[in-house]
């Protein structure tokens, strides 16, 4: 066969274009779904976290005959100089639940490390110090920020933790919030309360139906509403819970994972984060309140121990009836 000219070896601008089109349709198309895929996996990897932290104080609860208090007193212990950055003023409690879990979380080189009769931020006659600012991956979200961050305010050097126990409901969220009588300290108090050793028998709702754990994720970075906390933002915030050190806005306490303080008393905030006292349980605010870095809600221990992702757009009522051990309520959760 006679052919003219020579053959064609190569792709025409108009070819390369529609193939790089086609490429960058495909991208856009997989991005998102991988990124799904990512969220999903840190989320599982969060639960797995607290589920390691709820089977380790159900087993505390086994040894012990109870649950172990949420902090220990005295809780207005003076923080020295040198160990706070907060010039010798802060205050803060003995002991956490997270310290005294660390045998059951195969952390037991660091459990003989650390002396239980002195307070959790001791130097001087202790290794408590270096045990509190040793990164323990099973206090870390693997969505949260705080990963490589330390505590730069409170006590130097903590390493973060993203996770922290329901202490109780404070008073103004029934009747400021809910618009309910007060029903008592008792009927408010969470499975971890302060200083108080909880049984099992002292969770009437039902171990299953309360929470014990929940993500408090970002310190010591304040963040409200999905985003760090602004200049305007800290002009509008009315508690006293954040304080303006250093260029950033940080909590005045509880941000390593040892300190008695990443505990909490839920107060519920308004949605932008800004207020306390409002319907907004969940990803408001990061200081004091429930907050995550996952996609539509947060991870939660219950008391037996199990783990249930809860939406931020969950019922008010329903997230306090499940706070409270002893409440009485009636629990109905939507995952």
């Amino acid at each position: 066969m006679y052919r003219t000219g020579k053959s064609r070896t190569g792709f025409t601008l108009v070819e390369l274009l529609v193939v790089i089109a086609i490429i960058g349709i495909l991208m856009g198309l997989l991005l998102p779904a991988v990124q799904m895929a990512r969220a999903a996996a840190r989320r599982t990897q969060c639960q797995n976290n607290m589920r390691q932290l709820g089977l380790a104080l159900m087993n505390y609860e086994s040894a012990k005959g109870a649950f172990p208090p949420s902090r220990t007193a005295p809780d207005d212990l003076m923080i020295p100089s040198g160990i706070t950055a907060n010039s010798g003023s802060a205050v803060t409690s003995t002991q956490s639940w997270s310290t005294v879990i660390l045998p059951y979380i195969e952390q037991g080189n660091l459990a003989d490390l650390y002396n239980f009769k002195q307070p959790w931020f001791d130097n001087a006659n202790s290794n408590n110090l270096t045990v509190i600012q040793t990164k323990t991956t099973a206090f870390l979200c693997p969505s949260s920020v705080s990963q490589d961050q330390r505590d730069e305010f409170h006590v130097i050097g903590a390493a973060p933790g993203d996770y922290g126990s329901i202490n109780e409901v404070k008073k103004k969220v029934y009747t400021d919030v809910l618009g309910i009588p007060y029903p008592g300290a008792n009927a408010a108090a969470g499975i971890l309360g302060k200083w108080v050793k909880n049984r099992i028998a002292n969770v009437t709702d039902g171990l299953s139906n309360t929470f014990m754990l929940g993500e408090a994720a970002g310190q010591p970075e304040v963040w409200v509403n999905g985003h760090p906390m602004t200049m305007a933002d800290f002009a509008a915030y009315d508690d006293d819970k954040v304080v303006e050190f250093n260029g950033r806005y940080v909590p005045t306490d509880g941000t390593g994972w040892a300190d008695p303080d990443c505990g909490f008393s839920i107060n519920g905030a308004t949605p932008d984060g800004l207020q306390k006292y409002g319907p907004t349980m969940i990803n408001a605010i990061n200081v004091s309140e429930v907050y995550s870095f996952h996609i539509g809600g947060a991870s939660f221990v219950m008391g037996d121990g199990s783990t249930r992702f809860v939406s931020e757009d969950v019922n008010t009522n329903a997230f306090v009836a499940a706070c409270t051990r002893s409440g009485k309520e009636v629990l109905s959760l939507e995952d």
